[in-house]
């Protein structure tokens, strides 16, 4: 009897595990064309214009466009061929996400060189412009990393370095690389304000970017103790959550308890604990907030 209803269980949570799997590949693919158009907006709308270098080979593509003329979506995809190529063949990442950031890629360049210039350009003040151009671009970059995938260039040198030193943040990773690109702007300028005006892109571009990252990964430590320690295992199970069963003992009974430790996102904690109440009203349910969860797939978009 107890086979057969774990073996329900088991046969419900893989019907489960493929509708969550079709649902965040929908996901996925909106979350790298929504950011995708962002990061495409903070370049064509705000920081080309005002001749603003944000970093990276989207700042060096602005450069290169003002000197000659060059399409900058073309120029990012030719700048991250190299890259792409040593990534592929030193199997530096998963090909699923060589194939998504591919695919980032080409839809940058063409939603610079084909839809960009029918947006309405930015001309007024230029610090607005860089705060603007930063808060576009970082919130973009975000959104496509979430995606499971990258723009290329610049950034995916940030996820080799995060992926051997998970403890460090992206965001402020790249925008450290980016200030070599922003002092040459400078020059190619000659103006002083334009490297002041593109710091503060990317600056707003790494906060923005860190800030929207952290916050859709933040976890919630749950800890459950329960009667009904196999009933409200499955709802984890269930939620495809990740759960490790510990052995406790009463302070006060010294009787032996299962207790249940899992670290879920904050948006599914409150539906996991109505379900929990509901199988067990006389449960103890336990919340804090966790400051960082790194290993086992935690911590990692690839």
């Amino acid at each position: 009897m107890k086979t057969e209803y774990l073996t329900g269980i088991e046969l419900k949570f893989i019907e489960s595990s493929k509708k969550m799997k079709q649902k965040s590949i929908h996901i996925t693919i909106l979350l790298n064309i929504f950011g995708t158009f962002l990061y495409m907006v903070g370049i064509k709308v705000f920081a080309a214009p005002a001749r603003i270098a944000p970093g990276g080979a989207s700042g060096i593509a602005v450069l290169i466009n003002y000197l000659t003329g060059f399409p900058i979506g073309l120029f990012c995809s030719l700048f991250r061929i190299p890259l792409l190529i040593i990534i592929l063949w030193k199997k530096i990442f998963p090909l699923f996400f060589f194939w998504k950031t591919v695919g980032s890629i080409l839809l940058l360049s063409f939603m610079t060189d084909i839809i960009g210039p029918m947006l309405p350009v930015y001309k007024g003040d230029f610090l607005l412009a860089a705060i603007f151009a930063g808060t576009f671009m970082g919130s973009g970059l975000a959104l496509v990393y979430l995606g499971n995938s990258d723009t290329g260039g610049i950034t995916l040198i940030g996820l080799i370095i995060q992926k051997r030193y998970p403890q460090f943040q992206v965001g402020t990773m790249i925008s450290l690389l980016n200030f070599i690109i922003v002092l040459t702007s400078g020059i190619v300028y000659k103006n002083m304000e334009n490297i002041l005006y593109a710091i503060v892109t990317v600056y707003v571009s790494g906060l923005f970017m860190d800030r929207i990252v952290n916050n859709a990964n933040a976890k919630n430590l749950m800890i459950v103790m329960s009667e009904c320690t196999d009933k409200v295992r499955c709802i984890f199970l269930n939620e495809e959550k990740g759960l490790t069963l510990l052995k406790g003992e009463g302070g006060y009974t010294s009787e032996t308890q299962r207790v249940i430790m899992s670290a879920v996102n904050k948006g599914d904690c409150i539906r996991i604990q109505k379900k929990i109440i509901q199988t067990d009203d006389k449960a103890l349910i336990i919340v804090e907030e966790a400051s960082k969860v790194l290993g086992k797939n935690f911590g990692h978009m690839i």
